[in-house]
């Protein structure tokens, strides 16, 4: 990404759950907040971008909707990535209200980007820290426009600024008020797939060793096979493309086969491991409105081994 810039791609995610939110039922998330975190330059930016990626007849049809926003919705839910966003959410707080329920008291929210949790708290995470860890350009827009929609902060929500690619996890939050002796859940969404292999590794190293015992951990990572060039599907060339063009290439994945080793030599113990049809068969299995995850997206969670 920008080193100035606050991240395309958590500003279109953040749109995607609001969009999703107010349109579509049944919704699998509840985040008003998502599309008032975005300033209104980003979002013209970001349709130009979307809009740029499709043929003219696309285009014209876009236009016959009529309104900037109703355009701007109509390409956020074409993109393959939505139902991956929606999904992907939904299972991190499903993660996270059973660890409430088992214990922890902390949240960290790794590349936080425009997550509204905090703001949000259902009746399940009352009382529960939250930690937002992100880059300071990322994290100083959202702040600005908290500021703007004057928004009255909980006392609950931490905001710790870091480079993860030049800062230990763990150092970065040892500037805040994380409690190491605390059982802690940790989410890190949409991330892993513009790391490089080694910095993924680093991460979850640094969160092993930062948490206390029984600690969980949800992460979402690509097959490290889609970046084979002679197996990648349309549809992956596709995502790639577009993430690209937001300036933010994936770099790197995970062989499922070898996760459950790569997590154990970091200090994790893996608990499940879910891909695209799984879970399009436990959140999309019943919906008629063709809300899905991406097939190739997957999801694990994990503990900090004891």
């Amino acid at each position: 990404m920008n080193e100035t810039s606050a991240s395309r791609t958590a500003l279109v995610t953040s749109l995607m759950r609001a969009v999703h939110t107010r349109f579509d039922r049944p919704a699998l998330i509840d985040d008003p907040w998502g599309d008032r975190l975005v300033p209104d330059a980003e979002r013209k930016a970001i349709q130009e971008l979307l809009t740029a990626a499709l043929g003219p007849e696309v285009s014209k049809q876009l236009d016959a909707l009529g309104s900037p926003e109703a355009v701007l919705h109509a390409l956020l839910r074409a993109s393959p990535a939505y139902g991956t966003v929606i999904v992907r959410t939904r299972y991190a707080e499903d993660a996270l209200e059973e660890a409430v329920a088992a214990g922890a008291r902390q949240y960290v929210i790794i590349g936080a980007g425009m997550d509204s949790f905090a703001l949000r708290q259902p009746a399940f995470a009352q009382g529960v820290e939250v930690f937002e860890i992100d880059h300071p350009a990322t994290q100083g827009l959202k702040r600005r426009r908290l500021g703007e929609c004057g928004v009255s902060l909980p006392h609950t929500l931490h905001f710790v600024a870091a480079d993860l690619s030049r800062e230990e996890l763990g150092a970065a939050l040892t500037r805040s008020a994380f409690r190491r002796d605390q059982a802690t859940f940790f989410s890190w969404l949409g991330v892993t797939a513009y790391l490089t292999r080694e910095a993924n590794l680093a991460t979850l190293r640094a969160i092993a060793a930062c948490a206390a015992p029984g600690s969980a951990l949800v992460f979402t990572y690509l097959d490290q096979r889609e970046f084979d060039p002679g197996r990648q599907s349309d549809e992956i060339q596709r995502a790639r493309a577009r993430v690209a063009s937001l300036g933010e290439p994936w770099l790197s994945g995970f062989d499922p086969a070898q996760l459950a080793d790569d997590l154990r030599g970091v200090g994790l113990a893996l608990v499940e491991d879910l891909g695209g049809e799984e879970l399009r068969a436990r959140y999309c299995g019943d919906r008629n409105d063709g809300l899905s995850p991406a097939a190739t997206i997957r999801i694990a969670r994990a503990q900090v081994a004891a």
